[in-house]
């Protein structure tokens, strides 16, 4: 950092002042979240990846595989979210302040692009450890397995950190990157043969059961760095400061528990598609608003391609939990919240349902059958998706085709009904802002929380149960119940 990007940082930060007592209670407070909820979060992670059916998950001959899709979708993941929130970022009057000076951008934004690559190589780090550690303990691995593993992760924290920093410096370009790293890391975890060509591949060859110390060199060479004030050189004043804009009305927002509109803020307007018939006559209402839908949801591909995506991966991630020697909660949970999330690109007709139903009637049919003709759509596309989900476990893993099609379908199932419910929440009710002194504390903070967070909750609850459906049947009744007298009473005080 340079003098003056030091002296302005440094006069900005006294525009107000913090007193001795505030640093002190907020170091405190970390420490207190550390020991309460840090810890604990930490061990359950440890005792679950060496527990035995953590065990059996990481040293399954499908595990360097595995490894490399995780390393291929951090990457992806960090192309397109640097297209919207990149690593080179301060608060927006800094942002506006240092980027349209004199100081070049590399100068500039170097600390935050280096804390944020710091993070993310220390956790790629940190989860490569545990794995190693894991295996070393149960006699799988030996310390120089647990080395090369640790460097690789490392090396693939640094590759993402680099990668997000492209997407922000080359929005367009990210876009099909994205889509190549993608290709290339489903090819290479198919085919072995690719595996020592290909930059996923190399995570693969670096996990102890390969046995490949060489790996983590080549794959470090993808992270070299010398590209990196290039690339920060190029970013634009005029979107840098779109970005921290954005990026600071979202964290506003969330900080408010407003997490849909914070969403909202990061929602591309449509750009294709504009002659496209959307509403059109002799179709029938369920086909008048099924047609809608879909014109509506292709006027955005990227969102309708990544919400189809990850309802085919949740579904093929559920499949995989129903197999025998897997930790079918844990995948479950994850399923569960990759299907809320998925569906939200393909509900848009519902919440604009919702919406309509909580207001003056608009186009002269009942508010039941509004929201009915909206589902139609992103019913069918769960059903399609949990067919693809379902036949690409079966040809890659063997999994029973007909055993996964019930949990698939009722975790689609409760998905939708989770966006339904969603859709109809309304606004923050005062009421909870209300203090509750217990012998406890006040426990009204985890209760805003959990408001907020509903949706993942009862999507995570739906996945669990989904993947213990043959196990434990009535835990699934028990989450559908919740989920359907959750909307009943939304759709009951709507207005």
């Amino acid at each position: 950092m340079s003098g003056r990007v030091r002296a302005a940082i440094a006069v900005w930060r006294a525009r107000s002042g913090r007193a001795v007592g505030q640093s002190s209670f907020d170091l405190y407070l970390g420490l207190m979240v550390a020991l309460v909820a840090v810890v604990p979060v930490g061990r359950a992670v440890w005792l679950s990846a060496s527990g035995h059916e953590g065990l059996a998950v990481l040293s399954s001959p499908d595990a360097p595989a595995a490894a490399s899709l995780l390393a291929t979708a951090l990457w992806a993941g960090a192309l397109l979210l640097g297209r919207e929130r990149g690593p080179a970022l301060r608060s927006p009057f800094l942002t506006h302040a240092l980027a349209s000076s004199a100081i070049p951008v590399a100068t500039a934004f170097r600390g935050p692009v280096l804390r944020s690559g710091a993070l993310i190589a220390a956790a790629c780090t940190g989860a490569a450890m545990v794995v190693g550690a894991s295996l070393l303990v149960a006699g799988l691995t030996d310390p120089v397995g647990v080395a090369v593993l640790a460097g690789a992760g490392l090396a693939v924290g640094v590759v993402a950190a680099v990668a997000w920093l492209i997407g922000q410096a080359a929005p367009r370009a990210a876009a099909v990157t994205a889509v190549v790293v993608g290709m290339l890391g489903g090819a290479a975890a198919v085919v072995p043969a690719l595996r020592a060509v290909t930059p996923s591949g190399w995570v693969a060859l670096a996990y102890p059961s390969a046995q490949a110390p060489g790996a983590p060199i080549a794959l470090a060479a993808l992270g070299l760095v010398a590209a990196v004030p290039v690339l920060m050189n190029t970013l634009r004043a005029g979107e840098l400061t779109a970005q921290a804009s954005r990026w600071s009305s979202a964290t506003s927002y969330a900080a408010g528990l407003d997490f849909d509109i914070a969403a909202q803020l990061y929602r591309r307007r449509p750009q294709l598609g504009r002659g496209l018939v959307a509403v059109g006559a002799g179709r029938g209402r369920a086909g008048l608003f099924l047609v809608r839908d879909v014109v509506g949801a292709v006027r955005t591909p990227g969102r309708l391609a990544a919400g189809v995506l990850g309802l085919v991966l949740a579904t093929a991630l559920l499949a995989l939990a129903t197999a025998p020697a897997m930790p079918g909660w844990l995948l479950g949970a994850v399923a569960g919240v990759m299907a809320y999330a998925a569906l939200g690109p393909l509900t848009d007709g519902i919440r604009h349902a919702a919406d309509t139903a909580a207001d003056l009637p608009l186009y002269g049919i009942g508010d039941t059958q509004l929201v009915a003709s909206h589902l139609l759509f992103p019913a069918l596309a769960a059903l399609i998706a949990v067919a693809a989900g379902v036949a690409v476990v079966w040809l890659l893993t063997g999994v029973a085709p007909f055993a996964a099609a019930g949990p698939t379908a009722l975790l689609a199932a409760l998905a939708l009904a989770g966006r339904l419910a969603a859709a109809l929440k309304g606004p923050f009710p005062p009421v909870l802002l209300t203090p509750v002194p217990t012998a406890m504390g006040d426990p009204m903070a985890a209760v805003r929380l959990a408001w907020a967070l509903d949706g993942v909750l009862l999507a995570s609850a739906a996945g669990l149960a989904a993947a213990l459906l043959t196990s434990v049947p009535l835990l699934a009744a028990g989450v559908a119940a919740a989920t359907v007298v959750t909307v009943a009473y939304r759709w009951r005080h709507r207005r």
